[in-house]
């Protein structure tokens, strides 16, 4: 009898586990079609008098069929993060879950994104996710590190690729291709991220692990210090946001000018909060 008790017991948690995975999988999918179709919502929309009525149909088209993808996928959610919840046997919780995630299946708000171009839907179904061990962030300790070793590598990983940068698109524009392999849901950030900043406007952004990265391109020590100041000036913008809370400054710096003994001193010395990182890497 203690031997089936054992057997169901790993065998509930595996299969836990395996529905994790599948909520996560969709849940990028979702978050990457949206952003996609919140871009073409607000850069997308063509002068519709300049247009034929063929080229308009099709615009039309194109737009519904991203709608179509998107409630497909977010009706396909429900169920499995419904099944999560309730089977960790909360039922205050999980109403309170049902409470909040129902309105979102009413005339297409599930549709709806944030100021920072995230789905609402997804934010919300956050919320209660990362309650629990498999989905919080503060667990993520394995992910972090693939991310960091992948940032860490960025001089490395562009020569591998024969780009020798010479400005700063060159650096982020082939990391975000990089970063999408073990991130599906990493996003360009094409947008003002946020509006009250000046110099810290991050090029990706990954929802799931809740963090942003900037790269920056940078030729001397005094452009670097200068830098560093320009984004300590942006942190108070940042806090509180609702749906980042990691931030990455990758410093990608041209010649030997400095060292990365050197350059951790420097950032230690601005007192940025333990929430920003900032990293250094010796290109040529």
């Amino acid at each position: 009898m203690q031997t089936d008790r054992l057997v169901y017991f790993v065998y509930e948690k595996i299969d836990m586990k395996h529905l994790a995975e599948k909520i996560k999988e969709l849940m990028a999918a979702f978050s990457r079609s949206h952003y996609e179709y919140m871009m073409f919502e607000e850069y997308g929309m063509p002068d519709f008098s300049k247009l034929s009525e063929e080229e308009r149909l099709d615009y039309e088209m194109d737009e519904q069929e991203r709608k179509d993808s998107l409630i497909y996928m977010a009706k396909k959610l429900r169920p499995l993060v419904q099944a999560y919840i309730e089977a960790k046997h909360l039922p205050d919780y999980y109403n309170s879950f049902l409470t909040e995630i129902t309105p979102f299946y009413e005339k297409e708000r599930m549709l709806r994104g944030t100021e920072d171009m995230d789905s609402e839907l997804i934010f919300a179904y956050r919320k209660f996710l990362n309650a629990f061990d498999d989905f919080s962030i503060t667990g993520a300790h394995k992910e972090f590190e693939i991310l960091e070793n992948i940032l860490n590598s960025t001089a490395t990983l562009l020569a591998d690729f024969d780009i020798q940068p010479k400005s700063e698109p060159e650096v982020y524009k082939p990391m975000i291709n990089i970063c999408k392999t073990a991130f599906p849901d990493n996003k360009s950030c094409s947008f003002k991220f946020q509006k009250t900043a000046k110099c810290y406007n991050p090029d990706i952004l990954i929802p799931s692990l809740e963090c942003a990265i900037e790269f920056k391109y940078v030729k001397d020590e005094k452009e670097l210090n200068r830098t560093m100041d320009e984004i300590l000036a942006d942190v108070e913008g940042y806090k509180g946001n609702p749906s980042y809370s990691v931030f990455y400054s990758v410093f990608y710096a041209v010649g030997s000018f400095c060292s990365p003994q050197r350059f951790n001193c420097m950032w230690e010395e601005k007192h940025f909060p333990d929430n920003w990182k900032g990293i250094y890497v010796q290109g040529k």
